[in-house]
């Protein structure tokens, strides 16, 4: 019955997948971005598809379940912060790449600043830090399915994840892995709230569910407050991450996706409601100090919750929750190959054409999909113990964009090598983990990422000084307010005209 349920997830997807090629065109923009056609509900789902991987269902839980309230805290929170920041400031991205006609966050930065070698930098540093992503999907995979007790041999797994992201993304670009989230968020959602409510149902309440879990032999950490360095810890990562959000090369194409900027707004007011699923995911990672038989330990701990959904749930159930998963880590993959075939055609290999460009980023997601595979099947430990570095890399070229927003008077080429210099101190902080300064930012809860945007942005404030620009590029909020400035003239002589 869970294999059967299993396989009719995968089929609706399947067939999701196949739907979503009614109305795609051949263009490049509408492989990339759909056309920037997609309505609310569509950018809303593909966001929250993409934002949503397989570590809603693995990390998040057996995170709470390991270590306690400080990793629900900043989990829960950078994401909730991310949102409001999304909502006034991911309208100037979709503004610039309409005007630019971008579909890369690369596109967008080497066009506004007319900087080759800004576009080249942030390019090189989002396949980078993003390469590592697709090997996480495909070993999450693994472990759900082996923690939901799915008779498939893990290396059939993954090579049958990696052929069906690729089948997607070949059906029509960035609108197949949008459509699939339609039958994978509703099977996430009802996989987190039924285990979270049969938690809660098993152990008598929730009041006698957290207080079980207080006096069993895990409760202590599950119930620590926190205070000191770890709530340092939690603030900085809260702040860094929400920061880096928007800029995540996944979320990009969500946002360029969109038909207009009032679609963008529209869908961050109603983002945090996918978060309401999150109560139930805590519940479960509580209740699972004291309803699972035994205690798991290190990366077992990432098992807690589909462990859990067999204890509780009847079979077919937890075969739902098992298509959810699959999928979880299905559309983020396909998320991660399309951002990465897009930057390397359009950004970092030269002089394309965009009418060969769809080529181009189909053999691009085909090599990235099968060097994933390869890496997951030979060394699965080998990019998984960089893979924390994604959002710490990444996030180095929010400097850029809220230049680019503001207009700040930085040379492109400073602010290239603040981008630079964040990503050099964010791999040397990670690799030296027991280094002196390492070890002081880990005792005092700082988060590595944020640790290196502050001498990021240090660095080109500096340089505002000591090597000003010579020609500075209006802001993006600066046209916008001398556009609604200019509309508003022309309507009033329209008035007096009448």
């Amino acid at each position: 019955m869970t294999a059967a349920f299993f396989t009719l997830v995968l089929v609706l997807a399947l067939g999701a997948g196949v739907l979503s090629r009614r109305g795609s065109k051949k263009e490049i923009s509408d492989y990339l971005v759909g056309g920037r056609s997609f309505g609310p509900l569509l950018v809303f789902i593909l966001g929250a598809g993409e934002a949503y991987s397989i570590g809603t269902l693995i990390g998040f839980p057996g995170g709470v379940y390991a270590h306690g309230a400080s990793y629900g805290v900043w989990f829960i929170g950078y994401i909730l912060l991310a949102y409001p920041i999304g909502y006034f400031f991911a309208p100037y991205l979709w503004r610039a790449g309409k005007r630019y006609g971008a579909m890369t966050l690369p596109d967008v930065a080497g066009r506004h600043f007319r900087s080759r070698g800004l576009e080249l930098t942030i390019a090189i540093a989002s396949v980078v830090f993003l390469i590592p992503w697709g090997q996480l999907q495909l070993a999450g995979l693994q472990i759900a399915l082996t923690g939901l007790g799915i008779s498939i041999d893990p290396t059939v797994a993954v090579f049958a994840g990696a052929a069906l992201a690729l089948l997607f993304l070949m059906l029509s670009g960035v609108r197949a892995p949008a459509f699939v989230s339609y039958v994978k968020d509703t099977a996430l959602l009802l996989g987190a709230v039924l285990i979270g409510l049969a938690a809660v149902i098993e152990t008598g309440g929730t009041e006698k569910l957290f207080a079980a879990a207080a006096a069993s032999g895990g409760g202590s950490a599950s119930h620590s407050t926190v205070t000191g360095s770890s709530l340092t810890f939690v603030l900085t990562t809260i702040v860094f991450q929400s920061v880096g959000f928007f800029i995540f090369p996944i979320i990009v194409q969500a946002v360029l996706a969109a038909k207009s900027e009032a679609t963008i707004k529209r869908v961050a007011k109603f983002n945090p409601l996918y978060m309401l699923m999150y109560p139930f995911l805590v519940a479960a990672a509580f209740g699972a100090v004291t309803l699972l038989p035994t205690k798991l330990e290190g990366t077992e701990s990432d098992q807690v919750l589909l462990q859990l959904s067999r204890q509780l749930l009847p079979d077919w159930l937890t075969g739902v929750v098992a298509g959810g998963a699959a999928l979880c880590a299905i559309v983020v993959l396909c998320g991660a190959a399309l951002g990465i075939g897009a930057i390397v055609s359009r950004n970092i290999i030269p002089g394309i054409p965009e009418s060969r460009q769809p080529v181009w980023v189909r053999g691009v997601v085909v090599a990235y999909l099968g060097i994933s595979l390869l890496l997951t099947l030979a060394t699965p430990q080998l990019l998984l113990t960089l893979v924390n570095t994604a959002y710490y890399g990444v996030t180095q070229a929010a400097v850029v964009f809220a230049t680019m927003v503001f207009g700040w008077k930085l040379r492109p080429a400073a602010l290239a090598m603040g981008v630079v210099l964040g990503d050099v101190v964010v791999l040397w902080l990670y690799l030296d983990k027991h280094g002196p300064v390492s070890v002081w930012l880990a005792e005092h809860g700082v988060n590595l990422g944020a640790a290196a945007l502050v001498l990021n942005i240090l660095f080109v404030v500096s340089t505002r000084v000591f090597w000003p620009p010579t020609d500075p590029v209006r802001g993006l909020r600066a046209d916008g307010r001398t556009s609604g400035t200019a509309a508003g003239s022309v309507a009033a002589r329209s008035e007096v005209g009448a």
